[in-house]
């Protein structure tokens, strides 16, 4: 299906690139180039007033710096001297005030130029712990500055060991940060994208992902576990919504949801003051990672998830709506403007509209193809956690085959959801809404309804 392909984005193995995104561009990427405007004293650099270290430019020039990293490379021990030049020289020109600009660069140059190609395995193993101790002090630094305090955590997240794989004892101090609500939100991110890249880094080692689930996990269910919003702040919401979509999409590669995590995983699918993104997501967790002992009641997840993609297209519908309305009584009057009536009923001509190759008015479409294809991306997603195209995996397996409602739901949600990739339209996603949502109950006829005695009106006589 094309769907898969445009929206591999939408991924759940890979960080949320929906509109959640743009938390991490604004609490991550963003706040590194705030980084450019920001102030701060240079704590802990150049106590000396040695100007030779004055910006990171300089140090590399330093003989400092040459004799620190020929020792490294020549197989020298990790003794004082060496010590002394990473944790009073080196490392602290990350919140240096003249680095400030080029921070990120700097950030990736320290592990490349510093603690990479040291030859003495115990050296290098005690100059990451140095490091890592190091910004892991900077970043729980309540007055250092937010763009110094995230790059040292993702700094922490970036180490590697000899073998250029993740420096497995991070992953503990990482968890530990992501987990810890005193934490700014920005930094618990860095740390989570951290957390993230040793998770994978597990992937096809069962004992690996054993000893990582051993860490991760009590930290991702401490922030499934947080609200998802907080009275104070939308922004807060945004970014708990941002760390559990994270936390979710780390579950599959953890091994086997135990009871209580799977719990916690369907609370999140029914949550609806959560975003939408983050609850297909519990459901792709699920899916990947329940199992026997998971102890998942899969009718009824497999409900949640059908009212969840009803859910998900009636709020694009009821946004589109909403639209339409404020548009129709934007004006002074407050009566319906020139242009602005509802798509289908405007006559050929009339100012604001279209028209198509043929010469026909083209009808305004409220909801964008951007949003369609979302929605599609959506619907074929929950299929596939209910039950794959192929019918090998899914939350309708658990526990033996699939019931016809269950197969018959997620053809449904998937053949709506090639329908829309194919035709990205307005009138399409309404379509799949008025496929999927569940028909109202009749209305009861006279004979159904009850006697005014209190008897019902098809009870036996006499009785």
């Amino acid at each position: 299906m094309s769907a898969v392909m445009r929206f591999s984005d939408f991924a759940p193995n890979f960080a949320p690139r929906w509109p959640a995104c743009q938390l991490l561009r604004r609490c991550v990427t963003a706040v590194l180039a705030a980084g450019i405007v920001l102030t701060a004293a240079a704590d802990g650099v150049g106590q000396d007033g040695d100007a030779r270290f004055a910006g990171w430019a300089k140090l590399e020039s330093a003989a400092e710096t040459r004799n620190y990293r020929e020792a490294m490379k020549g197989g020298g021990p990790f003794d004082q001297a060496a010590r002394g030049f990473l944790e009073e020289i080196a490392l602290p020109q990350l919140a240096l005030e003249a680095n400030r600009s080029t921070i990120e660069r700097i950030r990736k140059r320290m592990r490349e130029y510093l603690l990479a190609d040291i030859a003495n395995e115990k050296a290098a193993d005690e100059a990451l712990k140095a490091a890592m101790s190091f910004m892991e002090t900077l970043a729980g630094k309540d007055d250092a500055d937010t763009v110094v305090r995230v790059n040292a955590m993702l700094l922490i997240g970036e180490l590697q060991s000899m073998d250029r794989k993740p420096w497995q004892p991070a992953a503990a101090v990482l968890a530990g940060a992501a987990a810890n609500a005193d934490l700014p939100k920005a930094v618990r991110i860095a740390a989570c994208v951290g957390l993230a890249r040793y998770v994978e880094a597990t992937k096809g080692v069962a004992e690996e992902q054993q000893r990582m689930a051993a860490v991760a996990v009590p930290a991702i269910t401490a922030i499934l576990n947080e609200p998802a919003k907080e009275p104070t702040s939308q922004t807060m919401a945004v970014e708990n919504d941002w760390m559990a979509a994270r936390c979710l999409s780390m579950l599959p590669q953890l091994g086997q949801l135990s009871p209580a995590t799977a719990a916690d995983v369907v609370r999140i699918l029914n949550e609806d003051n959560r975003s939408i993104n983050v609850r297909v997501r519990a459901a792709t967790a699920l899916a990947a990672a329940g199992g026997p002992d998971s102890k998942i009641d899969k009718a009824a997840v497999i409900q949640s998830i059908g009212a969840l993609a009803t859910s998900a297209l009636e709020r694009d519908v009821a946004a589109a709506d909403k639209l339409l309305l404020d548009r129709q009584y934007s004006g002074t009057s407050g009566q319906p403007q020139p242009g602005m009536m509802p798509p289908g009923m405007m006559p050929p001509g009339m100012p604001g509209m279209g028209v198509d190759p043929t010469g026909q008015p083209t009808v305004e479409q409220l909801i964008p193809r951007e949003a369609c294809r979302r929605a599609a991306w959506r619907l074929w997603v929950l299929a596939e956690a209910i039950l794959t195209d192929d019918s090998k995996r899914g939350i309708a397996l658990l526990g033996g085959e699939a019931s016809p409602a269950a197969v018959d739901l997620a053809q449904s949600l998937r053949r709506a959801a090639m329908d829309l990739d194919a035709t990205p339209e307005e009138s399409m996603l309404r379509q799949a809404l008025a496929d999927l949502k569940p028909a109202a109950p009749a209305a009861k006829t006279e004979e159904e309804t009850p006697a005014a005695a209190g008897k019902p009106a098809s009870a036996p006589a006499g009785k």
